[in-house]
């Protein structure tokens, strides 16, 4: 019995030291592109807004210190989508809350991205999708959506072609935070971000096709708007006095009896049953002013950013739920990186509308898709 204590305590040694090396190695190639090209680690094609978040009434989830009924909250909210450099692409779309009207600071940070389920789950599969996509994305994701099915399903949930408006969207954080209320119970937490009239349709949604060919990214070939029509469309809502209103939800889930058992349903490949555990509205978000490039630059958000009684549970290893978040958490030294790169190097400039720009990127073609 000692023996199989002290066996199980050097593994789980063993695991932790992994972790720590695989973030090591995730964080210092993050640094480097974001310090020499001037990027963000992902999610450089966006659009910063503002507005306010208040805090329901009468909320209908346990007594919270931080999420008070009726307080109030300016806000910014950065609108993005991944990987590439183009509205009208497939890709996957973002919506990122910051509880302050500052660049930094802020004592809530949440990081939401379309669709129920990701193209990766924790470290393990981040790093695999992470060297395939060095490769030069398009073809090169095949052999690791190949590999794993739940991705490929992954990818055509959450990618999202020519919306209208990102007012018309769904957000998930799909990942599990930390939530201890005022009756001392610890829970798990997720949020999402709806439309306030949501009638359960979303604007961009794949078709068929592009649900299952999530990996061909370009834009139509007929195709006539420009690669900013999104945020030039935002834009001139705001101008035109248009107020985006969503609502901040969030899904509670009690963790399980024994804190050694990580059940399936903490990973965020697995959407959980509204049925059982329903979302509970958490706030009402107005959005009404667009901010200059120059600020959207130099506003990061950090989900290291929330208060002490909405923890981050720990990793343990790289297959671990949560250590995706635990890489997530690494990451604001690439954030610092790349506001460093600005001093060194200067703003790195607006995307171009055209799609001949240098900067445009197409995706590799496949003569038989899978």
């Amino acid at each position: 019995m000692i023996e199989h204590k002290i066996l199980m305590a050097i593994i789980a040694v063993y695991r932790r030291i992994i972790l720590a090396l695989v973030t090591f190695f995730v964080t210092l190639l993050v640094i480097a592109n974001s310090l020499f090209g001037r990027v963000r680690m992902s999610h450089e094609n966006g659009i910063l807004l503002r507005g306010k978040l208040r805090i329901v009434d009468n909320p209908e989830f346990p007594e919270h210190d931080f999420f008070e009924p009726g307080k109030e909250f300016t806000c910014r909210l950065r609108h993005a989508a991944a990987s590439y450099k183009d509205d009208a692409k497939l890709v996957v779309r973002s919506a990122s809350i910051k509880f302050a009207d500052s660049r930094i600071k802020s004592p809530m940070d949440i990081l939401m991205n379309s669709g129920e389920v990701p193209l990766f789950w924790d470290a393990r599969t981040f790093v695999q999708f992470m060297k395939v996509s060095s490769k030069g994305k398009g073809k090169h994701y095949v052999p690791y959506l190949r590999a794993h099915p739940q991705a490929a399903y992954g990818g055509g949930d959450s990618v999202r072609r020519n919306p209208d408006s990102p007012d018309q969207m769904v957000y998930r954080t799909k990942s599990a935070f930390g939530f201890r209320g005022r009756d001392g119970i610890n829970r798990y937490v997720r949020y999402r971000l709806v439309p306030d009239s949501f009638d359960g349709h979303e604007s961009g949604a794949p078709d068929d096709w592009d649900r299952n060919h999530a990996w061909l990214q370009n834009p139509y070939r007929d195709e006539t708007r420009n690669r900013n029509y999104l945020k030039d469309a935002i834009i001139k809502d705001m101008e035109d006095g248009k107020v985006y209103r969503y609502k901040l939800q969030l899904q509670l889930r009690l963790p399980p009896p024994n804190d050694d058992v990580q059940p399936e349903w903490l990973s965020c490949a697995v959407p959980w049953d509204e049925s059982k555990f329903p979302y509970q509205d958490l706030a009402e978000v107005e959005i009404n002013e667009a901010l200059d490039y120059e600020e959207s630059q130099m506003t990061w958000f950090d989900m290291s950013n929330h208060p002490p009684s909405l923890p981050i549970p720990k990793a343990r290893s790289i297959d671990d739920p949560h250590s995706l978040n635990h890489l997530r958490l690494a990451s604001i030294w690439a954030r610092r990186a790349r506001l460093w790169s600005y001093r060194l190097f200067g703003m790195p400039a607006k995307f171009s509308d055209s799609r001949d720009a240098k900067d445009w990127e197409g995706v590799p073609p496949l003569r038989n898709p899978p």
